[in-house]
């Protein structure tokens, strides 16, 4: 822990890839948060974030999920929330840069949490298998620009495919900017899909829960 931390954020690591321009992990007030493009991947208020969102859904008491999967590491923030949750439930995590799986795995523990795979693929390619999961969390972003498959019918209807039974999706989603329309424009596919939907505003972000 750098004591410097306290007084203004130190980077600790600084990548580039060809997916993330500009990854940066840093301690702030003595904890490690990564931010990808100037925003905040990880950290206390992206924990605080999904707390809220996935409390808000009926979390964790609303299942108990034997496999789930993750689309985007970034710092595991959600994975060690769910392993938490739920320790039992195989977890496989997926996220196309293997510099964010080997930051994971480095800085925020991810290779020491039990029955958690880690693979590097296109999530959009990724969910055309065969496997089903209880959870599918969805939290796909480069920065603060999400990846224009996640609002595709295919791609929604793909995460229905891959549900589990009466399995619960969420998807995190922004709704600053342009993104105000597009947001609208995903729960009208999802109403389309699926029998229930739901969804939490917080601060930038909306949150959608479909089973």
């Amino acid at each position: 822990m750098d004591w410097r931390s306290y007084i203004y954020p130190q980077t600790i690591e600084r990548f580039s890839t060809v997916y993330n321009h500009d990854i940066r992990v840093v301690e702030d007030h003595g904890k490690l948060k990564i931010l990808v493009n100037g925003s905040p991947q990880s950290g206390p208020y992206i924990e605080k974030l999904w707390k809220n969102a996935l409390r808000s859904f009926g979390f964790p008491k609303k299942i108990v999920p034997k496999s789930i999967l993750v689309l985007g590491i970034a710092g595991g923030t959600v994975i060690h929330l769910l392993h938490q949750w739920y320790p039992e439930a195989k977890i496989t995590a997926v996220d196309i840069d293997q510099t964010m799986i080997d930051i994971g795995k480095k800085y925020f523990e991810l290779g020491k949490i039990k029955n958690l795979i880690l693979k590097k693929s296109d999530a959009n390619t990724y969910v055309q298998k065969k496997s089903a999961y209880d959870i599918i969390i969805v939290d796909l972003s480069f920065g603060r620009e999400i990846p224009v498959f996640v609002t595709t019918r295919k791609f929604l209807s793909a995460l229905k495919k891959i549900r589990m039974g009466e399995g619960i999706v969420v998807i995190n989603f922004l709704r600053e900017k342009e993104y105000k329309e597009i947001s609208g424009n995903l729960k009208k596919i999802l109403v389309g899909l699926f029998p229930i939907v739901r969804d939490k505003q917080l601060f930038l972000n909306r949150f959608f829960m479909a089973s």
